[in-house]
């Protein structure tokens, strides 16, 4: 594993403090208390996170480039700049055409950054969920046979305004913005496919619907932080003695 999870000493309490200070000053996130770091280069992350764009539908061989599938690991820099305004890092790119090829290095991939070192790390990948529904389930359930485990499965769940037509347009945008020289969010990490395919957008291209859709998501609503919506009434059950 190329991940080490680093926890405050009294993290449950340091989540509490923050939580309270969210209350009273309105704030809509919080960080976390806790973070990972990489055993090699010990480069710090908030959070970790999976994206997948499947292989291009095949209609007509003669029509567009046949492309395969995409997977990308991506972590939220910690680090120098404003926790809002973390940077993200290409942690590793996989292309196949083969749909359990895909599924398999997903397996590889998420137990290499640290997948079970907290509830829910790299088991949702964003990426279409109406695609290989029934490939998926019968490798998960190859998954769960083979761990005697219920909690292994890959879940594919779909990334901000996937419905929207326009959605190949707010992809690029999205990964143009990151990528841009003058403000750069996004960092290659060595890595070379989406470097690559920056150089010209093709349409339906899964790169793009994969990491475009996870850079779009993660902007949209700092996935790396947690919301403090949720746990607003917990609060003020203890500040107050009641909820509202």
């Amino acid at each position: 594993m190329k991940i080490k999870k680093i926890s405050h000493p009294d993290a449950f309490a340091l989540r509490q403090a923050r939580l309270d200070q969210a209350l009273i000053t309105g704030q809509p996130y919080i960080e976390r208390p806790h973070y990972y770091e990489h055993v090699e280069t010990g480069q710090q992350y908030y959070e970790l996170f999976g994206c997948i764009g499947w292989p291009n539908v095949i209609t007509d061989k003669n029509k567009g480039p046949n492309r395969p599938g995409y997977l990308a690991v991506v972590g939220a820099i910690k680090g120098k700049r404003p926790i809002e305004a973390a940077p993200y890092r290409i942690m590793a790119e996989v292309e196949s055409h083969n749909i359990v090829t895909l599924f398999i290095e997903m397996v590889k991939l998420r137990a290499e950054y640290g997948f079970g070192l907290y509830p829910g790390l790299l088991q949702t990948w964003l990426g279409d969920s109406d695609r290989f529904i029934r490939e998926l389930a019968l490798f998960n359930e190859g998954l769960r046979r083979q761990s005697g485990k219920d909690n292994q499965d890959i879940l594919i769940s779909p990334p901000d305004d996937f419905s929207d037509p326009k959605v190949f347009d707010l992809y690029v945008r999205s990964i143009s913005q990151a990528v841009d020289q003058d403000n750069q969010r996004l960092y290659y990490g060595g890595n070379t496919v989406l470097k690559n395919r920056v150089r010209e957008f093709q349409d339906k291209d899964p790169v793009i619907i994969g990491i475009g859709g996870l850079i779009h998501s993660l902007s949209s609503r700092m996935m790396w932080m947690d919301q403090t919506r949720q746990n607003v009434f917990t609060i003020e059950e203890v500040i107050n003695g009641q909820s509202y």
